[in-house]
């Protein structure tokens, strides 16, 4: 997928090749920051955030050595070929209060990258990157309480821009990258700064019931709509016919006995020979 002719390959990222490409976010104190090897961006942030505050810090990384997505599953990271940034937002929500705030980033993510590079992105639930009906990426949110007891959220996103065909072959689900389906020429300092410019307008913005705003964004991306599925909630499990997301961001399944609606668990779609 690397040999894509609209990918430009070996471009290192650059703080200010990045910050190039952030047209608008000038007056905002976004400070980008480049490491070439890092264990994980979301967990360097959320160290960093119990000394010092990190509000407004792009962290991203030319490779990870312990990248993760949900459920601690590992994120597979080779070098000088996708994204991986984290993002630390100051907010005076409380958790409970940043219901569907995944859902958005996905979404805005998708509209900008359709916007800037002609991507029709989908999205499933709850925070998975999808591209021609394969995974190019995630979303992973955390927050961190610092000792004034203010809350930070770090929004973490792991992105295929080019990946090589052998750095793929640990990923066990079929998956692509954007290089493979973009319509113009990309670089990930390009990319990069897409991405924030889609997230930190969302952060900066976001109150409670935020993602109401975005339901119909998320409808017309809805990977699993209309088809059967299945929700592993511990060892607890829900099969139905998904029904997109109300207004708070779960997950509708319409199953046997009525409408349920899901606020967390990890959902797969179910293959023709298991229906």
């Amino acid at each position: 997928m690397a040999d894509n002719p609209q990918i430009v390959m070996n471009d290192w990222l650059s703080s200010a090749a990045i910050s190039a490409n952030t047209a608008g976010l000038e007056n905002l104190g976004l400070r980008i920051e480049v490491e070439r090897e890092i264990d994980s961006t979301n967990a360097a942030l959320k160290r960093r955030a119990l000394s010092e505050d990190i509000h407004g810090v792009a962290l991203f990384a030319e490779t990870q050595t312990a990248g993760r997505g949900r459920l601690g599953r590992v994120w597979v990271s080779p070098p000088k070929s996708n994204i991986y940034l984290s993002l630390g937002w100051r907010t005076g929500l409380e958790p409970l209060k940043l219901a569907g705030l995944s859902l958005a980033a996905g979404c805005a993510i998708g509209e900008g990258l359709e916007r800037n590079f002609g991507l029709k992105m989908q999205l499933k639930w709850p925070n998975d990157l999808y591209l021609g009906g394969k995974k190019c990426g995630g979303v992973l949110i955390d927050l961190v309480q610092s000792s004034n007891q203010d809350w930070t959220i770090v929004v973490g996103v792991g992105l295929n821009v080019a990946m090589p065909n052998s750095g793929g072959n640990d990923i066990d689900q079929p998956w692509t990258d954007l290089g493979s389906h973009s319509a113009v020429p990309l670089t990930r300092n390009e990319v990069g700064g897409q991405l924030l410019g889609a997230l930190v307008p969302l952060l900066s913005s976001w109150q409670v019931g935020a993602f109401s705003q975005w339901r119909e964004s998320w409808s017309r991306r809805d990977l699993m709509a209309g088809h059967q599925i299945t929700v592993q909630q511990g060892n607890h499990s829900i099969s139905g016919r998904a029904d997109g997301v109300d207004q708070s961001g779960a997950l509708r399944v319409v199953t046997n006995e009525g409408l349920t609606v899901v606020q967390s668990g990890e959902a797969s779609m179910l293959r023709s020979k298991e229906l």
